[in-house]
């Protein structure tokens, strides 16, 4: 009888555990799922801030080339009037 009663004790605490460790384990899948969704969406955007970065670039570039475009332009309309 008293070994009867330790078996059943300890199947009893085995099918407690179980149901808790099946939860912890849903919890973790949780929280990892959302980890794993705030990755993501993070590197989401860093790419957009890497293609903005990018796009400013170019058009700092372009800005650039055209002010060198204009002084060249200034500078020899200012040698043609100074000729005459």
């Amino acid at each position: 009888m008293n070994k009867r009663l330790s078996f059943v004790l300890l199947s009893v605490l085995l099918a407690a555990t179980v149901g808790c460790s099946h939860k912890q384990t849903q919890e973790f899948d949780a929280r990892l799922e959302a980890a794993e969704n705030n990755a993501a969406t993070a590197r989401l955007r860093a790419d957009e801030a890497y293609m903005k970065a990018e796009q400013a670039q170019a058009t700092a570039s372009q800005a650039l080339r055209t002010a060198d475009e204009e002084k060249v332009r200034a500078s020899r309309m200012t040698n043609k009037t100074t000729r005459k």
